[in-house]
């Protein structure tokens, strides 16, 4: 297959994935590099004129050339998410088996290491104190992470509020989440208002649409908060980096939803809490807390 032809694939590959995009820059590289490899190998290997004649016997001949390289799971599952990825730009979103139909699942024992990693929740009281002297703005999008389970660039723009069915809401913008979905997080706690009037009051002081000041842009806001985090201590090997936010945001919402004594209305609330971090699948909950 010549040069061109592969080009011309490539670029038509990114090109349907590519608007819209809304993940973090480290994993948008990684996802457009390992789409960039799909397109490669579908017109070098399997002569496609265009990646909207991927099917499923080409998708699970990749893996399996991936897996006769020898790559862990994890490689392999980052590359079956860009094929999903692609699948789904291209109308054929069942084109892509599951994980494990795909060799490409990980031990259970370190797919869900998470679930039982403690956090040290005196340093991570710490960082919030240390941020709150650095800068009211970092200090807050921090404690948003903590009373809303938010991920970092999800906490430095979700400040509005929206009523549903006579329950308060806090607004993730697609443009922040990690899946690019707008989703709401339930307000339901007197810390939670207050919090939210701090961070909509710092807001109107700055004259921003978010947290982050006003010359700084997304990404240097979001690399700013990042860095100040990992400088005071908020590291994995501390337990208190800030995944261990969410982790332990998700912890206390399950603790309450286990003492739910009906199981319809117990798998509901927990669909609607994975939902609320910004997954669809209830079983993502395992990465955060023993079941």
């Amino acid at each position: 297959m010549s040069k061109k032809h592969i080009g011309k694939l490539i670029h038509e590959t990114l090109g349907l994935i590519g608007k819209n995009w809304s993940k973090a820059d480290s994993t948008r590289v990684k996802l457009l590099s390992r789409a960039k490899a799909v397109a490669r190998y579908m017109s070098e290997v399997q002569g496609l004129n265009s990646i909207k004649d991927m099917k499923t016997k080409h998708v699970e001949a990749y893996m399996k050339n991936l897996k006769d390289t020898g790559l862990e799971a994890s490689s392999l599952q980052g590359y079956a998410t860009a094929l999903r990825v692609i699948a789904q730009a291209i109308g054929k979103p069942n084109i892509v088996p599951s994980n494990i139909e795909l060799g490409a699942n990980r031990p259970n024992a370190n797919r869900y290491k998470n679930a039982t990693t403690p956090s040290d929740m005196d340093k991570l009281q710490e960082i919030k104190a240390a941020l709150y002297q650095k800068a009211e703005w970092q200090g807050v999008a921090f404690e948003m992470q903590e009373k809303f389970g938010l991920r970092v660039k999800e906490s430095l723009g979700s400040v509005n509020t929206v009523v549903h069915e006579g329950k308060l809401y806090l607004v993730v913008p697609g443009k922040l989440a990690k899946n690019g979905l707008v989703r709401g997080v339930e307000v339901k706690t007197p810390e939670q208002r207050n919090l939210l009037q701090k961070a909509q009051s710092l807001r109107e002081r700055m004259g921003t649409p978010g947290l982050i000041p006003a010359e700084l842009s997304l990404k240097q806001g979001y690399w700013k908060q990042v860095h100040a985090i990992q400088s005071l201590g908020g590291t994995k090997d501390n337990l208190a980096n800030s995944h261990s936010l969410r982790r332990e945001y998700v912890r206390s919402e399950y603790a309450a939803i286990k003492m739910i004594p009906e199981k319809e209305i117990r798998d509901q609330k927990v669909q609607d809490l994975i939902e609320q971090v910004g997954h669809f699948d209830a079983s993502k909950l395992q990465h955060y807390t023993e079941l």
